[in-house]
């Protein structure tokens, strides 16, 4: 075996979706993860047995994310149907959820604050919604978008949010006030964003197939990669060295950011690959097809 095949071993090829995969979160504490999917539900798979332990059942329409809290007692999800769903993951209450009538239009994304008290979510409305995960309730809302919201992001800090919308912008938040600090703003449609480790650099998946690297203090483009014919999700590794980065022609590329250039390209799917995510220590990774497949890969990146 080669040095390259031993550092990209493609680990499980699991099944069990009726339809493309939307989404995928890895729990913070164990080698299991949940992915959503078109055809309405929720699946917890556990990495070391290549088995999948339990299906969330309730959303009425495709569900379009999916996010672990970081404690890993809650799971929440989105969903077309215009709700959120915030699910209990204690083996004796498994499948307990309440449910929020979240937007008036789909909701698209949602993403955990770092404390695991607030949510926020994304909608096709236009605007971000923040709520309180113990009283159930709407604390404010994010308005400046004027098309629909793809994708949002917390910083780990929690004093900054990104969020990319079809109106050609990145843009980032402040949590307390809800003011619009800096905007971005492309020729494209970004379709999915992250915020490095660090809080100062946005990755940005464009659906044009390229990938970019905003500097949020210097207002500027640091990096630029054309990697995929349409790009539709972008990752960054723990160690904040590498992006993964997925796209409608069925790839997922390494991206090393330090080096400035594409590390690896991993293959497998037939057709999209809609969503792709890193574990907590950085060791896997997986992505979710069009396919309906979800691929797990064993990875070694040590700087």
């Amino acid at each position: 075996m080669s040095e390259t095949e031993e550092e990209y071993a493609l680990k499980f090829n699991l099944k069990g979706h009726k339809k493309p995969i939307t989404g995928i979160s890895f729990h913070p504490n164990a080698k299991q993860f949940a992915s959503s999917s078109e055809d309405s539900t929720l699946m917890v798979w556990n990495v070391a047995q290549n088995t999948r332990s339990y299906s969330f059942k309730g959303h009425s329409d495709s569900v379009t994310g999916v996010e672990y809290s970081p404690s890993g007692e809650l799971l929440a999800s989105c969903s077309q149907d215009q709700t959120l769903r915030i699910w209990v993951t204690k083996q004796s209450q498994m499948g307990t959820c309440m449910e929020i009538r979240a937007h008036l239009s789909p909701v698209r994304c949602l993403a955990f604050a770092p404390q695991g008290t607030q949510i926020i979510t994304g909608s096709n409305d236009k605007s971000m919604k923040l709520w309180s995960v113990a009283r159930k309730n709407f604390l404010k809302s994010f308005v400046g978008h004027t098309s629909w919201v793809r994708s949002v992001h917390f910083a780990q800090d929690g004093q900054k949010i990104v969020s990319c919308a079809d109106d050609q912008t990145i843009r980032v938040w402040d949590p307390i006030s809800g003011q619009n600090t800096h905007t971005f703003r492309t020729k494209a449609g970004p379709c999915s964003v992250a915020l490095h480790p660090n809080g100062n650099n946005i990755a940005v998946a464009m659906n044009s197939g390229s990938v970019r690297v905003y500097d949020i203090r210097n207002e500027k483009l640091n990096q630029h990669y054309v990697l995929h014919d349409s790009t539709t999700c972008v990752c960054w590794h723990p160690c904040a060295n590498f992006l993964l980065t997925s796209g409608k022609d069925g790839k997922v590329h390494l991206v090393d950011v330090m080096e400035g250039r594409p590390l690896y390209t991993f293959g497998g799917h037939e057709g999209a690959v809609m969503t792709v995510r890193f574990n907590k220590e950085g060791d896997y990774f997986a992505s979710g097809g069009a396919d309906k497949r979800i691929l797990v890969w064993k990875v070694n990146l040590s700087n």
